[in-house]
């Protein structure tokens, strides 16, 4: 997919729709993180992008990505406790790497990031007042321009309600319980994701859209269809259909 190279004004309205209509409608932050960075390649010249949150003992956990690619690049970055994502959560700024030089502070997550045929990296916190729980990970092949990248915040900044709808000062536990919950459904998604593509022998993002579209059919959260993969449950709808190739749009 080429990066868009100039979003419209409707297309980001619409989103900041989508992501605070999903937020009231109880989404599950899982689903609405990878759907941020699913928009963010569809309206912004970007050509990946990545979500990553503090779990309660502090680590770094990818809560969602656009491609295979921005999650393998984002997971890098957290076992290696190195790239732009880490610098950002510890300032709560905004980081840019812009040329990803091999001399550069993070050499061997920028090789990596090239050799995937990126140019850029953006680091965007995800934050509420003071706290910084997270980041927006952007791959580009080109610079944004500050106003693309004010967008792209203003999309981190929304999605973050999603955690943070209650005063971190005064509620941290229900803050961390949930980024908790999140991790988990991570996990359980990337569980099923494999089953799917071991099962089939398709790639990761294959079995990606396979769990997305059973979701959407059988009107079940992306977390309970990918239980129902894991645990091989037969009483759930999302198994008999998944047990066949599910027709995609043309």
């Amino acid at each position: 997919m080429s990066p868009r190279l100039d979003p419209d004004s409707t297309e980001v309205a619409e989103t900041l729709i989508e992501i605070t209509g999903a937020i009231a409608s109880g989404a599950e932050t899982i689903e609405i993180f990878t759907h941020l960075a699913q928009r963010c390649v569809a309206i912004l010249p970007v050509a990946g992008a990545g979500i990553l949150l503090r779990d309660a003992a502090g680590d770094l956990q990818v809560i969602g990505a656009s491609s295979p690619s921005a999650h393998l690049l984002d997971l890098f970055q957290v076992q290696n406790e190195q790239g732009p994502c880490l610098v950002c959560l510890q300032t709560g700024e905004q980081v840019f790497d812009l040329d990803l030089s091999p001399t550069g502070p993070w050499p061997r997550f920028a090789s990596l990031v090239r050799d995937k045929g990126f140019a850029a990296v953006y680091a965007l916190p995800l934050r509420s007042r003071h706290v910084a729980i997270g980041a927006l990970n952007l791959f580009t092949t080109q610079a944004l321009s500050p106003d693309r990248l004010v967008v792209a915040q203003a999309l981190a900044d929304t999605a973050t309600l999603s955690l943070l709808q209650v005063d971190t000062q005064t509620d941290t536990m229900l803050v961390i319980q949930r980024i908790h919950k999140a991790v988990e459904a991570r996990n359980i998604f990337d569980q099923a994701r494999g089953m799917l593509a071991q099962r089939f022998t398709i790639d990761s993002e294959e079995a990606t859209a396979r769990l997305v579209d059973a979701a959407h059919v059988t009107g079940l959260s992306l977390t309970a269809v990918s239980r129902a993969v894991v645990t091989r449950d037969a009483s759930s709808p999302a198994t008999a259909l998944l047990a066949a190739p599910i027709p995609h749009d043309e």
